[in-house]
């Protein structure tokens, strides 16, 4: 996430722009209004660098005011377990939230796999993102929290911890998209994804300006594994992709631990040889890097690949002998 000005921070929470379309009618049995209409996906359109922005659009109304209240009420305040709280909000708020990320990341990054997409869309919806936003849009001095969240904790009493209140605040934010989604079932899925966008679209504006640049189509052409089988492969020669033990070490972007894969030979005179390893968030990924960094050893790969062209060259001539041979009987 870009940073903002210091005295950002404490600025007036963005105007909330009003809808004039009405909230869903409600009845006993379906207390929560009529389910939200999935838009299509060509509504999910891909980031592009020019159209990213620091500026924080307005925040999108909840159209019924009950909802609101419960989205922004934890259950810690609630004078009855019959009271609403942010809990149901916050479950659904979250499908909705991943649903929308991995369609953006989806049209964005046509050429990553499904395990770096993964990580990507980590990086949008974990609570350490969320919890800026709200706190951005003043959700965290509106909601009816227990004493021990606030800055100063309970008097004479507990204090969450950092972990806590950041879970809080991401389940906040979650909470009151799910409120947006669900008090406009026409038009709130659309509404809250157009919202989302222009939010998500810095946080990974260093990847959308790699993949506009070619990054992401230079991956998907070049194969170190294909490129590694290519120079030294041959019948009774195997090329293996291992997972290696991790050493600790995590993803700058995400913070998640990264996977180790090793490649290993087991032919030309080779048993279980390793050529090389690689980290990344995926394993196949990894094993890529495992590929890239054997090939890095020029020599060890030149005697590989000349025996591969020996072996290449003995078939040849024994292919052209076998004719003679065969006709001379």
């Amino acid at each position: 996430m870009p940073k903002r000005p210091h005295g950002e921070s404490t600025a007036t929470p963005p105007t909330i722009q009003q809808t004039t379309e009405p909230a869903a009618k409600r009845t006993k049995s379906d207390p929560d209004g009529p389910s939200p209409q999935i838009p299509p996906w060509t509504t999910f359109t891909k980031w592009t660098s020019s159209a990213l922005t620091k500026s924080y659009p307005p925040l999108p109304a909840v159209l019924d005011p009950s909802l609101e209240t419960a989205a922004l009420t934890h259950s810690g305040m609630r004078k009855s377990l019959l009271d609403p709280s942010y809990e149901r909000l916050e479950w659904v708020g979250d499908v909705y939230l991943e649903l929308m990320a991995s369609e953006f990341l989806f049209q964005t990054f046509p050429s990553l796999d499904p395990g770096r997409l993964s990580h990507y869309r980590e990086m949008l919806v974990r609570n350490s993102t969320l919890g800026q936003f709200a706190v951005r849009y003043g959700l965290d001095r509106r909601a009816n929290f227990p004493a021990e969240f606030g800055l100063g904790g309970r008097p004479n009493g507990s204090r969450a911890s950092e972990k806590q209140r950041a879970k809080a605040l991401g389940d906040i934010f979650e909470a009151y998209v799910g409120a947006v989604v669900r008090s406009d079932p026409e038009h709130g899925v659309r509404r809250a994804a157009e919202w989302m966008k222009v939010l998500w679209g810095p946080v990974l504006e260093r990847q959308i300006r790699e993949e506009e640049g070619g990054g992401g189509v230079r991956n998907k052409e070049i194969n170190p594994k294909t490129e590694l089988e290519s120079l030294i492969g041959a019948p009774g020669v195997k090329i293996e992709y291992r997972d290696m033990p991790p050493r600790g070490k995590k993803d700058r972007d995400t913070g998640m631990e990264l996977f180790y894969v090793g490649c290993f030979l087991n032919g030309w005179g080779e048993t279980d040889l390793q050529l090389g390893y690689g980290h990344a968030l995926g394993k196949k990924e990894a094993g890529q890097k495992a590929a890239a960094k054997a090939m890095e050893n020029k020599k060890l790969i030149k005697r590989f690949a000349e025996k591969r062209k020996a072996l290449q060259a003995a078939r040849a001539a024994q292919a052209e002998t076998a004719p003679q041979t065969d006709k001379g009987a």
